[in-house]
C-alpha cells in the first residue's frame, strides 16, 4: 500500500480539466472574432444585369402587386430627390429610406434638374388603395459609374455600386436606314452630336427627311470611348461617312491639311465638300417661292422677288451659309429681323423675317453657324426664312449662280490625303468582310486605334475591373409583411480598380 507523504502537494484532476476546457473555449471565440467578415461574392456586369433580371422576374409574383414596370424620373426644378421618388407612386417613407441610403454613398445634393434615373415600380394590384413597392432605383454618379438600391419582399434595401471600366476604340458602324438617321446610327453606337455632324456634311447634297428611302444605307468611321457593357460615353471624331440615297454615293473623308487649324472633309478626288456657300440654310425646310418675278402675296401685284423662300416652323435653326464677317444685326423695315454677312470677294448674303438673331454685328461666323431663328416678322404671310445672295451688291439666284468653287488638294497635302483614304478604306474592307458572317444587315465592328487590328474581345484583354461588392443595406421594412422567401440581391455592383 502506498504510504501518504506530508511533503507532496495532492493532485487535483477537476480543476485542471475545468481549467483547461476553459481555455479551449475562449480560443476558439477568440478565432472565430479574429475571421474575417464574409465578402459579397465578386460578379462582372453581364452576372449583375442576370441577377437583375431574375430579381424583377421574382418580384413579379408578389402578392398584391402587379408586375413591376420600369419608369425614367427627371429631377424637376427646385425638387429634391425624395419627392422625385414619391411621384413614381410609392409610399414616403419608403422613398425617404431608399434616398437615405443612398446618401451614404455619394453626395446627393450634387443632382441637378433634369438629372436622369431609372427605377423599378411593382404598381398595387387593380383595385387596390396601398401606394406602389419600389422594386429598384439606379442612379447614374459619373460617365461610366452608377448606384442601383434595390428592395426585397420584406422591405430590406441593398445598394451597390458599379463603375465600368472605359476603353478607347475606333467603330465602323455599317447600317441600313431604319427611321432617321439618328436613330439608325444610334443603334450601332453613334451620339446625336457626332450624327448632326454627319447631317450637316451632306446638307448641300440631300434633305435626310426627304431624300432617304427603304434600301438606302450608310457607312461611319469614328472614335469613341465605351464601357465594358458597350455603351458609349463619349463620341470623338468623325474620320468618315457615307450615304448611299438617290441613286448615288456620297463618301467624305476627314483630312488636316497643313497649315490648316481644323480638321476637313474631302470627297475621293480631294476636293473640299465645303463649298463657298450653302444653297439651303435651313435644314428640312421647303422652297415655297424661287428667285425671280412673281405675284406678291402681300402687296398684291407683279414684282421682282430677289432671293428664294424657306418655309419652315418658327425657332427653326438658321444657318450661316459661308465663313465671314456679320454686317448686319437689326429690323429692318418689311424684311422685319435681318441680317447680313460679309463673306469674300464681293459676296454677300441675307436672312430675312427671323424670330430672333444670334449674332451681332462685327462678330465672325463660319458655315453652319447658327446666326438666328425662322420667324414671321416684317412683311411676311407666315414662318419663312427669305435668304438673298448678292454679288457686287447686285442679287443672284442663289441656285443658278456661279459661286466659287471647293478648293481641291494638291502637292504633299494630296499625298498625305491619299494615304489616309487608303486607311480608312482598308478598315472599311475588313469590316465589310467579318459583317459577311453576320446575319444582321446593320452591324459595327470595332477596332483597336492602330490600324487594321479589330479589338480582342478575349475577357483576358479587357480591363481590370474590380468586382461587385455591397456597400449599404438596411433592414427588413415594418411596412412590408416579411411572411414570403426573401428576394436574392437584384443587382451587385463594382467599383473601377485603377
Amino acid at each position: 500500500m502506498a504510504q501518504l507523504d506530508p511533503r507532496r502537494q495532492p493532485v487535483r484532476l477537476t480543476p485542471m480539466l475545468f481549467a483547461s476546457a476553459t481555455a479551449l473555449t475562449v480560443g476558439t471565440l477568440m478565432w472565430k472574432v479574429l475571421q474575417p467578415l464574409p465578402v459579397a461574392a465578386p460578379m462582372d456586369p453581364a452576372a449583375a444585369l442576370a441577377l437583375e433580371t431574375q430579381a424583377y422576374a421574382e418580384a413579379a409574383a408578389r402578392p398584391g402587386y402587379a408586375q413591376p414596370v420600369e419608369m425614367d424620373i427627371a429631377l424637376g426644378k427646385n425638387e429634391d430627390l425624395t419627392a422625385a421618388v414619391i411621384r413614381t407612386g410609392v409610399a414616403p417613407a419608403e422613398a425617404k429610406a431608399a434616398v437615405n441610403l443612398l446618401s451614404k454613398a455619394f453626395n446627393i445634393s450634387t443632382l441637378k434638374p433634369g438629372a436622369k434615373m431609372e427605377a423599378a415600380i411593382a404598381p398595387a394590384a387593380e383595385g387596390s388603395t396601398r401606394p406602389a413597392q419600389l422594386v429598384g432605383l439606379t442612379v447614374r454618379t459619373g460617365v461610366a459609374k452608377q448606384l442601383t438600391l434595390t428592395t426585397s419582399r420584406d422591405g430590406a434595401m441593398r445598394l451597390r455600386a458599379l463603375e465600368e471600366a472605359v476603353r478607347d476604340e475606333r467603330l465602323i458602324a455599317i447600317g441600313e436606314f431604319n427611321g432617321s438617321l439618328f436613330s439608325s446610327a444610334a443603334t450601332l453606337g453613334a451620339t446625336h452630336a457626332l450624327t448632326n455632324q454627319v447631317v450637316n456634311l451632306f446638307a448641300h447634297k440631300l434633305d435626310f427627311q426627304r431624300d432617304i428611302k427603304a434600301g438606302d444605307t450608310f457607312k461611319l468611321v469614328f472614335d469613341r470611348k465605351v464601357t465594358e457593357s458597350g455603351r458609349t460615353v463619349e463620341a470623338g471624331n468623325l474620320l468618315y461617312a457615307e450615304v448611299e440615297a438617290k441613286g448615288g454615293v456620297g463618301r467624305f473623308y476627314s483630312f488636316q491639311p497643313q497649315g490648316s487649324r481644323d480638321v476637313q472633309f474631302f470627297d475621293e478626288s480631294g476636293k473640299n465638300i465645303k463649298g463657298f456657300l450653302l444653297t439651303t440654310p435651313v435644314y428640312g425646310a421647303r422652297i415655297s417661292s424661287s428667285f425671280g418675278m412673281r405675284f406678291h402675296p402681300v402687296l398684291g401685284f407683279n414684282r421682282m422677288h430677289t432671293g428664294m423662300d424657306f418655309a419652315a416652323p418658327t425657332g427653326t435653326p438658321i444657318l450661316a451659309a459661308g465663313d465671314g464677317v456679320v454686317a448686319d444685326a437689326k429690323w429692318w423695315g418689311g424684311y422685319g429681323r435681318w441680317v447680313r454677312l460679309q463673306h469674300g470677294g464681293n459676296w454677300e448674303t441675307g436672312y430675312a423675317h427671323m424670330s430672333s438673331i444670334k449674332v451681332r454685328p462685327g462678330q465672325r461666323v463660319r458655315q453652319g453657324d447658327v446666326i438666328g431663328y425662322v420667324g414671321t416678322t416684317g412683311r411676311s404671310t407666315g414662318p419663312h426664312l427669305h435668304f438673298e445672295v448678292w454679288n457686287n451688291r447686285r442679287p443672284v439666284d442663289p441656285r443658278s449662280s456661279k459661286v466659287p468653287q471647293s478648293k481641291i488638294l494638291a502637292g504633299q497635302d494630296m499625298i498625305a490625303f491619299r494615304a489616309r483614304k487608303r486607311e480608312i478604306d482598308t478598315m472599311i474592307a475588313a469590316a465589310e468582310v467579318k459583317r459577311e458572317d453576320q446575319p444582321s444587315i446593320s452591324h459595327a465592328v470595332a477596332m483597336k486605334a492602330s490600324t487594321y487590328h479589330y479589338e480582342n474581345e478575349n475577357a483576358t484583354s479587357r480591363p481590370e475591373v474590380q468586382k461587385a461588392s455591397l456597400i449599404a443595406q438596411t433592414g427588413p421594412s415594418r411596412m412590408r409583411k416579411n411572411d414570403l422567401m426573401p428576394l436574392k440581391p437584384a443587382l451587385s455592383s463594382t467599383r473601377g480598380m485603377r
